[in-house]
């Protein structure tokens, strides 16, 4: 009696541990699941700053160009040093107060080039260090990965004339929304795309980021009003240098969680692309809401605790007042067809009387042909419906000895006593027929493969006709649907 007692609490402690190790895992699931769409909402935030800046530089590059397809003085000018490249002075001139405008807002690059790719103009000066380059760097326009372009058309007297192209460096960008988001914002760029030996151009200069040797990062004159200090930044940098340096070679946005001095922070890494990764804009941000998950957590976790409990001492409760009940469904709730259960119950009762009185029994497999087409095409209530309709033709034109099961999703199964192959055939064929030429509104016409088994004496469970069925239904599937075959 002492072991009984025992043993029960025991049965119900054991249990208690393993949910509750359950429910601690389902909850640190669900949170990291939590935290993987709240990151992907920080990449499509800071996506949306990016196009936001972005957009306002290109909206100010194309207010600057058409004041200038206005102007007509600049226009001539333009098309006289176009042919003439003696009035390009003259034209550096014109352009200077409108270039030193655009430059207040970082606006920093200005060329004209002629529909052949000649350079017409470059308003921004070469360094020292450009001027050792190759001249060739001047002479036609060149794709510059490290800066975004706007490019646009200069028309005179109704004839493409030039092409106008400004652009910004991905710094600027950077500290516009450093001032706009109030945040700390960084901007790192392929070392391939800087070259091997020079690591400056115009006055900006290159810095291995200390996140991966592989990017740099540009070091300039700008000041940032940041709300993070510098060393704070490089803490966190090597925090997670080793975890996201997989993903820095997908070349793929992502965004990632760390936690220093008791405080979470969320960084987000923003691939710029142009045909591949050039680079990545981070965002770092102190983030309470990473400790909001953390305190959802526990509470769920306690109070999901809490709840099992109750419900094991409940169980605990009915198991030792004899009061417990046990309900088995013996219907499908869709149908109203006899479920599995209900079939392993009869089966067995008509396999063990056809072989006590040596009489045949058949049993036919079908299955709906393309019926996942149907729930993707016209949903869910539609696919019930079909069900429920070949239900109620098989229950309203079989024999009222045959049984008719639901066996699971689209599977029918029809236990055929007193029936031998021939005549199960003939029952496939008539079942296939019926449901062949009714109308599924919606869904049109609805066609059923079969598989057809005979009892044979070597049989001693069920289960060898289902095999010999389903078997038999795969080759009706195979040789085109619509149709049936008997298990040989």
């Amino acid at each position: 009696m002492a072991k009984i007692n025992w043993l029960k609490p025991l049965f119900f402690l054991t249990a208690f541990i393993v949910f509750s190790t359950l429910i601690g895992w389902y909850f640190h699931i669900d949170k990291h699941q939590r935290i993987r769409i709240y990151l992907a909402q920080n990449i499509t935030k800071l996506q949306s700053e990016f196009r936001a800046t972005k957009h306002t530089y290109d909206k100010l590059s194309g207010f600057f160009h058409d004041e200038l397809s206005r102007d007509s003085i600049f226009l001539n000018i333009l098309a006289k040093t176009i042919e003439d490249p003696r009035y390009q002075e003259a034209l550096y001139r014109y352009l200077s107060p409108k270039f030193s405008i655009l430059k207040r807002y970082s606006i920093n690059y200005l060329s004209i080039y002629t529909p052949s790719g000649k350079i017409v103009l470059n308003m921004h000066k070469p360094t020292k260090k450009e001027k050792r380059l190759k001249p060739a760097l001047f002479s036609k326009p060149k794709i510059n990965e490290l800066l975004m372009e706007y490019k646009k058309p200069l028309y005179y007297q109704g004839v493409l004339l030039a092409f106008l192209q400004t652009a910004i460096s991905y710094n600027v960008l950077k500290e516009e929304l450093r001032r706009l988001f109030k945040g700390y914002y960084e901007y790192i760029v392929k070392s391939s795309l800087i070259g091997k030996s020079i690591f400056s151009y115009g006055n900006h200069l290159f810095v291995q980021s200390d996140l991966n040797p592989n990017y740099f990062y540009e070091e300039n004159a700008i000041g940032h009003n940041a709300n993070m200090k510098e060393e704070l930044i490089h803490a966190l940098n090597l925090s997670i240098k080793e975890k996201i340096a997989k993903q820095l070679q997908k070349g793929t946005s992502f965004a990632i969680v760390t936690k220093m001095n008791g405080k979470y922070y969320t960084i987000t890494f923003l691939a710029i692309k142009n045909k591949s990764t050039i680079g990545y804009l981070i965002s770092y941000k102190q983030d309470p809401t990473i400790a909001t998950f953390d305190a959802i957590f526990w509470q769920n976790l306690i109070l999901g605790n809490i709840l099992l409990a109750i419900t094991l001492l409940f169980i605990y409760y009915v198991l030792e007042t004899k009061n417990k009940f046990e309900k088995m469904a013996v219907t499908d709730k869709l149908t109203g067809l006899y479920n599995r259960y209900k079939f392993y119950q009869m089966a067995n009762q008509e396999l063990a009387r056809a072989k006590r009185h040596n009489r045949p029994l058949s049993l036919i497999l079908l299955d709906i042909d393309q019926f996942k087409k149907v729930n993707d095409s016209y949903g869910h209530d539609i696919g019930d419906y079909v069900l429920k309709r070949i239900a109620k033709l098989l229950k309203n034109n079989l024999r009222k000895y045959d049984l008719i099961f639901r066996w699971g999703g689209e599977e029918f199964l029809v236990l055929a006593p007193e029936t031998d192959a021939k005549g199960a055939m003939r029952l496939a064929e008539k079942i296939r027929k019926l449901i062949a030429s009714q109308n599924f509104e919606r869904a049109g016409s609805v066609t059923v493969s079969l598989g057809i088994t005979e009892l044979a004496p070597q049989d001693k469970e069920i289960d060898a006709l289902i095999k010999r069925a389903d078997t038999a239904l795969y080759v009706s599937k195979k040789e085109g649907r619509n149709r049936a075959t008997l298990s040989l």
